[in-house]
């Protein structure tokens, strides 16, 4: 910690950074005494430092909850299959002597207890019961997961405790079988080892990350590798032989992933682990891997936005979108990008690193095309219609001197639109939507115009104009006009300025 002041006997003061030296002695203040002056100075300098230590702390603080944010672990998972339940110990190694951590416990977990290094219960600072202070770096689990028939399959995805605001980095898994020894354990981490003896089986898996999915089948499946990333468990030989992925493997930050041929628990999916039907359609599990890619480099993506994940994979797996909302957004992005910008927006959703939003998706075509859009965001409902693509101008508008906060112009290939409505009520004209909505009536001083909203035609005074093209342009149930119809037909001044628009009459 810098030092910041310096205080010395005789009331000298020395600032490590550059203060002049001031010394009691030579301050003259006309009528104050100079025991009342050197008092003053001492709690002035008092108030100082303690200002300046109460900043230092202040950041100091910030400093602490943000390296607590990133802390990082290790974890071993050692589970024992006995004959109805598995008995595991889960050991998390990393963490701060005496902080307290708050658990999470899945519903899964019965008889769980935490225990320090002594084997005694861990202890907490107040009652909460998801809490514990580790004595060391450690804190470890003992819990059991039941399994409901012995023969059975069974698939574990949430399985394990998690710690809130620490992140894992590693996660050993030790399979200790004595039961199911005539069944295959599969994991979403490469097995790492492997030894059968004459009454005991052991399985190790190690992988990147937090806890991976776990299986078992009561019966055994062959492996083949199908490359570095990817693995595949099937009864018959050579499944694999017929399988290409090239184009997802080289993803950024491909997991490993293992893919499981089986009629049985077919459907399973969880982090690093696939089930599926051996008998299948290539494109179809071409969409669990991508799907499985972008689940966990998204996996904390708000639960609003997860629809995006179907464009995501519709696109890199080269296959229709499965959703509705997919579709028409995948249609309106071919609209709008050419090939190659659709290639730029994507790539660079599959190299970044933080989780994707809809307002983050919205920023990378910003950065691609130098112009602003909602797309993403105002589309972020699965569940509402589809809005269609637009540019928006940031600039702002100003009608008849008055700056329109709520209206906002955008573009239409590369014409720039006004909100009708909104627009011409600035310039001082009462606005009604006629009964059969079917027409606009707009009215100011002697003068009226009658807009019909699917007709080329026009009253002004009650007089009819026949037009080519209708001056209102309909945009997801709301209208438009362009700049030269605006000034067409109401004699409007519009000045395009670099930061305002403005619009006067």
């Amino acid at each position: 910690m810098k030092r910041i002041l310096l205080i010395c006997f005789k009331f000298c003061v020395t600032d490590v950074e550059g203060f002049d030296i001031v010394n009691v002695k030579e301050l003259k203040v006309r009528g104050i005494p100079m025991w009342r002056t050197a008092s003053l100075l001492f709690v002035a300098l008092t108030t100082v430092i303690g200002g300046m230590l109460s900043i230092q702390w202040k950041a100091y603080s910030k400093q602490e909850i943000q390296i607590d944010y990133t802390e990082t672990v290790t974890q071993e998972l050692s589970v024992q299959s006995s004959e109805k339940d598995l008995r595991i110990t889960q050991r998390i190694t990393g963490l701060q002597k005496e902080k307290e951590y708050k658990v999470n416990i899945p519903n899964e977990l019965f008889h769980w207890t935490c225990i320090n290094d002594n084997g005694d219960l861990c202890e907490s600072k107040d009652e909460n019961p998801q809490t514990f202070l580790p004595e060391q770096d450690t804190l470890t689990f003992q819990y059991t997961i039941p399994i409901q028939k012995e023969n059975a399959s069974f698939f574990l995805s949430e399985w394990t405790t998690t710690i809130s605001e620490v992140t894992v980095r590693s996660t050993d898994i030790e399979i200790i079988d004595t039961l199911r020894r005539n069944g295959t354990w599969i994991a979403g981490a490469p097995l790492k080892g492997l030894k059968e003896l004459d009454l005991i089986d052991y399985y190790l898996f190690t992988g990147i990350g937090d806890a991976p999915a776990l299986y078992w089948q009561p019966s055994s499946l062959k492996k083949s590798q199908g490359s570095q990333h990817l693995a595949f468990y099937s009864e018959q030989a050579g499944i694999d032989n017929r399988l290409s992925f090239d184009e997802l493997e080289n993803l950024n930050g491909f997991p490993y992933l293992s893919v499981v041929f089986t009629n049985q628990s077919v459907g399973k999916s969880g982090k690093g682990l696939i089930v599926t039907s051996p008998i299948f359609k290539e494109e179809d599990l071409k969409r669990l891997i991508a799907d499985q890619y972008y689940e966990t480099k998204f996996r904390e993506m708000p639960k609003e936005d997860k629809w995006l994940l179907d464009v995501f994979t519709a696109y890199t797996a080269k296959l229709e979108p499965e959703t509705e909302k997919g579709r028409a957004v995948f249609k309106e992005l071919n609209k709008k990008l050419s090939n190659e910008e659709m290639m730029q927006l994507f790539n660079r959703v599959n190299n970044e690193s933080a989780e994707i939003t809809a307002a983050k998706m919205d920023r990378f075509i910003y950065d691609l095309k130098g112009i602003h859009t909602r797309f993403f965001s105002l589309n972020r409902s699965e569940s509402l219609p589809i809005i269609p693509f637009y540019y928006y101008d940031q600039r702002s508008i100003i009608i008849n001197e008055q700056e329109k906060s709520d209206i906002e112009a955008i573009y239409k290939e590369k014409t720039l639109l006004y909100p009708f409505i909104e627009t011409v009520k600035g310039l001082g004209f009462e606005v009604t939507m006629l009964p059969d909505h079917e027409a606009i009536l707009v009215i100011k001083d002697n003068n009226s115009y009658r807009f019909y909203l699917n007709r080329n035609i026009f009253i002004y005074n009650e007089e009819d104009y026949g037009l080519l093209e209708n001056p209102l342009t309909n945009l997801n149930g709301k209208y438009y006009i362009s700049k030269e119809w605006l000034q067409q037909l109401f004699k409007v001044s519009i000045d395009e300025g670099e930061k305002a628009i403005k619009i006067s009459i």
